[in-house]
């Protein structure tokens, strides 16, 4: 089996001892990425959810009230702000809560801005 031409594979060294790729998002960089997101999903939903809402839920976004409008305009938001590119059609998009998203636009490329 080939590899496609557009993924590298990972050095040796970079794999744990195991063999297993981590996803773990460093705690660091989700926490200064989070107040972030939570602007712009409130701004998404013109501001019917508020900051300190969001960053205290646990609760998936659209059972807070985020619709699929307001997903649409936090996607742009989200791409415009971090050059990231967030795929609609992956369903876990719509189920995620604030923490969720955040380490999902940080596997991204998504870093918090000053």
């Amino acid at each position: 089996m080939s590899t496609p031409e557009h993924t590298m594979p990972l050095p040796p060294d970079a794999l744990p001892s195991d063999g297993r790729v981590s996803l773990a998002v460093p705690s660091d960089r989700a926490e200064a990425l989070r107040p972030q997101v939570a602007a712009l999903v409130s701004r998404s939903t013109d501001g019917l959810i508020g900051v300190r809402e969001l960053l205290d839920s646990t609760e998936p976004l659209a059972a807070l009230g985020v619709s699929s409008l307001s997903l649409l305009r936090l996607v742009d938001a989200v791409e415009e702000t971090y050059g990231v590119f967030v795929d609609l059609g992956d369903r876990t998009f719509h189920t995620e809560d604030l923490r969720g998203l955040t380490e999902r636009l940080i596997r991204l490329g998504a870093e918090a801005t000053p």
